[in-house]
């Protein structure tokens, strides 16, 4: 994958933790180079939630989306609904959005080590459960701290 034609441009970012259940949603921007989560999206029987995905797409209008991909040898249930999902936005938004697939190892377990130390600081913080947004963040902050020029 080449960043080369995308770290000296003024680009605003989505990144995606998905889940058959939730999806996980933050937003940052090569300015700043932070990652923020937003919004966790809730599918309705493992029906991926397009019209809230797009009305996203729509408010934030995002150059790049870096969705989080766990890569493996196998090619299971979860791996085949992934591949179908980054397809689909790939094939939604061809002409206006690129479509970025991160390694997303351990970004859940960094999203569950964040959530007890936030906790600990009496931060307000959702449920343990809901942690699809961190997530999400963390894959999209990675993704700047491996491609951007600091």
């Amino acid at each position: 994958m080449t960043t080369k034609n995308i770290i000296n441009e003024n680009k605003f970012f989505l990144g995606i933790d998905f889940g058959a259940k939730k999806i996980g949603i933050s937003v940052g921007q090569l300015i700043t180079k932070q990652a923020s989560p937003l919004k966790i999206i809730f599918n309705n029987k493992n029906k991926i939630n397009w019209d809230e995905i797009d009305k996203i797409i729509q408010e934030w209008k995002p150059d790049i989306i870096v969705v989080g991909y766990p890569y493996s040898n196998s090619k299971n249930t979860f791996i085949k609904l992934l591949d179908d999902f980054i397809l689909n936005l790939t094939n939604k938004y061809i002409n206006s959005i690129k479509i970025i697939k991160f390694s997303e190892v351990l970004s859940t377990e960094e999203s569950r080590f964040l959530y007890s130390e936030i906790r600990k600081s009496e931060y307000n913080i959702g449920k343990k459960e809901n942690l699809d947004d961190l997530s999400a963040s963390i894959i999209l902050q990675s993704w700047f701290n491996e491609n951007m020029i600091t």
